[in-house]
């Protein structure tokens, strides 16, 4: 073999060396590959949207809201309260249906009727104050229109309520912390109630939402002991409250 040969075989085995130091085996090349190719397989997970948010999941909510009460011709100057509470927790069935159940508790205030003066007995002047109160829980069933981050719904439902009535007053002669000291007129009723509700929820974000409704409650409670009959203990709420997706 002529020296001039071996030179140049010498020179290609050169080559190639250098050719496997710069790019790496093929063999090498493919166990890099390997991990960017499985990772590239992973599914990609899906974003929550408030459409999603609401489908087979449970939530909570509360907020205060102020009440136009429904009035009666036998009592007079009624005035609901301006921070009453409904609070509770829901399901989302669907992105489109849901159910609450609900707890409320409202007020209003009113003049004491002539057949309830007509009981107190003797106290002092002027100060009988007269209140109503309901404390109940209630069932809805509501349908939602998700629209972006805007759902207004609408829903309707039934409840169990109490609504207590009570006169208090200010004994004769009292000098000192005498607010309810006199005779009083105190009587409840538990009845079966109605609602129906509209609404909209405003997204903060996918789970925290900003709720805004108006709720009518029909509800009627017997104070015939008393001597006033039934009255409509019902009447308009108009909430602002908070709710929450887990």
């Amino acid at each position: 073999m002529s020296t001039r040969s071996r030179t140049t075989r010498h020179g290609a085995a050169a080559l190639v060396l250098a050719a496997l130091c710069a790019f790496g085996s093929p063999v090498q090349a493919q166990t890099e590959a390997q991990p960017q190719s499985e990772a590239q397989t992973q599914p990609k997970k899906e974003p929550v949207t408030p459409a999603s948010v609401r489908y087979k999941r449970f939530y909570a909510f509360g907020g205060l809201a102020a009440l136009s009460p429904d009035t009666n011709g036998q009592l007079q100057n009624e005035k609901g309260s301006p921070v009453n509470l409904i609070a509770g927790g829901g399901y989302g069935a669907t992105p489109n249906i849901a159910a609450e159940l609900n707890l409320l508790v409202a007020g209003r205030k009113l003049d004491t009727p002539a057949p309830v003066r007509q009981q107190l007995g003797v106290f002092s002047p002027g100060t009988d104050r007269t209140s109503m109160g309901v404390f109940g829980i209630g069932a809805t069933l509501k349908y939602i229109f998700v629209v972006d981050n805007f759902a207004p719904y609408l829903g309707a439902g039934f409840g169990l309520y109490t609504t207590t009535y009570l006169t208090r007053t200010d004994a004769i002669g009292c000098s000192n912390n005498c607010t309810g000291t006199g005779p009083r007129v105190r009587d409840h009723s538990t009845d079966i109630g109605t609602h129906a509700l509209v609404g909209a929820d405003i997204h903060i974000t996918a789970k925290d939402i900003l709720a805004l409704e108006v709720r009518y409650l029909k509800l009627k409670a017997d104070f015939s002991d008393i001597g006033l009959g039934k009255v409509n203990s019902g009447g308009t709420f108009f909430w602002l409250a908070y709710r929450r997706f887990f």
